[in-house]
């Protein structure tokens, strides 16, 4: 989703202007009687909605699983992942992850190693297809996705 990034504010000569507007009810209503050398942008509700969307999605971190069994079988090797809520335009941070109760240091020092083949990832309507150029990971790990 693209905000929008042209707001322009109201701009105009002097003093504001208003009017005073009798209803028949006997109470009166103000008239905004400006000359205005600029009309300017409303900002509402629905623009601070799509704002804070954005922010909330940037700050959702999704884990997964990325099993060494499910690359491709030739170069380059790929491997696609479900990923909730992610599009194509999406731009997430994609870092590698690991489990914090996981203190095997043979087992952690394989699967950095494994997340240190994937050269590219690309997104799309609810997955993340990963890339790897030069070499096939042998073992499992885990991803944490941020922003999708």
């Amino acid at each position: 989703m693209s905000l929008k990034t042209d707001y322009k504010d109201a701009m105009y000569d002097g003093q504001k202007r208003y009017q005073l507007i009798k209803n028949e009810d006997g109470t009166y209503g103000i008239l905004d009687a400006t000359v205005y050398t600029q009309n300017g942008d409303r900002f509402g509700a629905n623009d601070v909605n799509a704002i804070n969307t954005e922010i909330n999605k940037m700050q959702q971190m999704q884990t997964v699983l990325v099993p060494a069994s499910a690359w491709s079988a030739t170069a380059p090797y790929t491997q696609t992942l479900s990923i909730e809520g992610i599009t194509e335009a999406d731009s997430p941070v994609i870092s590698f992850y690991l489990a914090g109760n996981n203190n095997a240091t043979d087992t952690v020092k394989a699967q950095n190693k494994a997340y240190g083949f994937v050269d590219r990832a690309v997104t799309g309507a609810g997955s993340i297809t990963l890339y790897c150029y030069r070499k096939k990971p042998a073992v499992d790990f885990r991803i944490a996705v941020k922003g999708a």
